[in-house]
């Protein structure tokens, strides 16, 4: 295949199999014999789904090397040396008293583990494991340190500071200070990290001052001041009991772990930003290639857009991933991170069901069942679909449309339970499902329950329907003599017709008195919900009881 007609993950992967030099150095690479993976999170937040993007974009790389035949480990580091910066919503208040301090120390805020990591390290991971598809294994920068798996890249750090220097100094209009170290060690005293101050070293030994640290949250002008305590102390790096710079600690993290492939957000991709100074730090310092392939045309990501704003834990438009499954599929979530990742993407909640009509189209396409003319967007819309499915897709699921879903749930009782009958005759009328088998009806009391709590929790004034309970004379008034004798026969026609025929004789009735059946939509929307616009009518009859449809429709005639 050509390379402009594949996927862009397995571009990658074909990129990565092919790849034969450094980056920074005129130096060629050995033969990967097993792929390395990896995405990490700071975990001074609670993970959510914004997090997971990097893990599923990831995963769709290892899912592409393995289709290629290649051996693949995908790992995920949780980044929890990093230090508590500021207290996340939905976390205990009385935690600001460890700001400053790595948030691998932390309890657990609900006292339900042994620490804050741990709860959403399990949380986070379990969900992406259970719920996405996505399985990496769980790496922690606490243990790799205090286990001294990085005493080494500390050691080499320490020799090679000049280089170091040297890269850094690159991109910034004041040089680094003299006494400057890539090692920030946790204080004795009072357990921060954010504060300690180095005043010297000798040999192993880093000497450092606990004092006090202000710093500004991105795209915020205030300070956030966290208090040293003044201590004076010694951190042998050989305990672990600190982390390296984040810079030089991430070119240390891909030479530890062998990585060969990381991707970032395009705020790291930055002319002299995070990533190319971790790159050559990476392979100047640490002798190992920087992952590949780099800047091309698929990475950096873009950002995802919530509205207008990006979708960020602090502007609250996230949810945990965890929480992701009660009213969406897990597929929608990763069609909107691996579609195009190089693209801005909006997306909104109240809009999650045309999300799920993309992917419900995908599936058609996938197994023949919708025409796609262009080769090249159909072998797409193919392969995206399968890095979307959770498992290898086996066979055609038939779905019902996910706002119609929520629209029956609205009006049946416990749709998914002891009403999933009801449910069932309706979309048989609605030629949405034929002939279900035991796959089929899970399926969709899977989707009934996720519709259901997603209309409850963002479903806008359009997706919340609410029927009058009478027929006001100022609606009557709203209609024309036409529409009235519409309505009125179409009541008529209920008594005895079959609901699948009122679409054929809405049109005859509108036909002969020569109104468009637009009007009538609007007539029968008004005299039901009290507006001009609503859920496609004749489906959304068909869940109504016919009884009062009946009764509503004869008032209104």
């Amino acid at each position: 295949m050509k390379e402009d007609a594949m996927f862009w993950s397995d571009r990658i992967a074909r990129l990565l199999v092919e790849r034969s030099k450094f980056n920074h150095m005129d130096k060629p690479t050995e033969k990967t014999k097993k792929f390395m993976i990896k995405s990490s999170t700071s975990i001074s937040g609670v993970p959510h789904i914004g997090n997971a993007s990097d893990v599923i974009r990831h995963d769709a790389v290892v899912r592409s090397l393995t289709d290629m035949g290649e051996k693949v480990k995908f790992i995920w580091v949780s980044e929890d040396m990093d230090p508590l910066r500021k207290v996340p919503k939905n976390i205990p208040p009385e935690f600001k008293k460890y700001l400053g301090m790595p948030v691998s120390a932390l309890p657990c805020p609900f006292g339900c583990c042994e620490s804050y990591v741990m709860h959403f390290d399990r949380l986070f991971i379990k969900s992406l494991h259970d719920e996405f598809g996505a399985k990496p294994e769980l790496l922690s920068t606490t243990e790799a340190y205090k286990h001294g798996h990085f005493y080494p890249y500390i050691k080499l750090a320490l020799e090679k500071i000049d280089v170091i220097k040297g890269i850094l100094n690159k991109n910034r209009t004041t040089p680094l200070p003299s006494l400057y170290s890539p090692w920030t060690p946790v204080c004795d005293n009072c357990g921060k990290i954010i504060t300690t101050k180095i005043i010297g070293m000798e040999g192993d030994v880093v000497k450092y001052e606990c004092q006090d640290y202000s710093f500004q949250e991105f795209g915020k002008e205030a300070y956030n001041e966290v208090a040293g305590c003044k201590h004076k102390g010694d951190s042998d790096i050989k305990k672990g009991n600190g982390k390296l710079l984040w810079k030089i600690e991430w070119g240390a993290e891909w030479a530890l772990w062998k990585v060969n492939f990381e991707g970032a957000g395009k705020e790291h991709y930055m002319p002299g930003g995070s990533f190319w100074n971790a790159g050559e730090i990476c392979e100047r310092v640490y002798d190992w290639p920087e992952p590949y392939p780099g800047k091309n045309e698929i990475q950096p990501y873009e950002y995802i857009m919530v509205g207008k704003e990006k979708m960020s834990a602090s502007k609250g438009n996230v949810v945990a991933t965890w929480e992701w499954p009660d009213f969406a599929p897990p597929e929608v979530l990763r069609l909107i991170f691996i579609k195009r990742p190089n693209r801005a993407r909006g997306f909104q909640y109240e809009k999650i069901p045309d999300s799920v009509d993309e992917l419900d189209k995908l599936e058609k396409i996938y197994f023949d069942l919708e025409k796609v003319e262009d080769k090249k967007e159909l072998m797409n819309n193919k392969r995206l679909f399968e890095m979307c499915s959770i498992e290898k897709p086996r066979r055609y699921i038939p779905k019902v449309p996910f706002s119609f879903c929520s629209l029956l749930t609205q009006f049946i009782p416990d749709a998914a339970g002891k009403n999933f009958d009801k449910v069932m005759k309706t979309v048989r009328v609605t030629g949405h499902i034929g002939d279900p088998d035991e796959e089929i009806e899970s399926s969709l009391k899977k989707r009934l329950l996720q519709a259901k709590s997603w209309v409850e929790k963002y479903g806008d004034e359009e997706s919340r329907i609410v029927l009058l309970e009478d027929l006001p004379p100022d609606i009557l008034g709203k209609l024309t003599e036409t529409q009235k004798y519409v309505l009125l026969k179409m009541g008529h026609f209920l008594r005895k017709g079959d609901a699948k025929d009122l679409w054929a004789e809405m049109k005859k009735l509108s036909e002969e008195r020569g109104v468009q059946t637009a009007e009538i939509f609007k007539a029968a929307y008004l005299v039901l919900i009290g507006k001009e616009k609503g859920p496609r009518l004749i489906p959304f009859l068909q869940v109504l009881d016919r009884n009062f449809v009946i009764k509503r429709f004869s008032l209104a005639g």
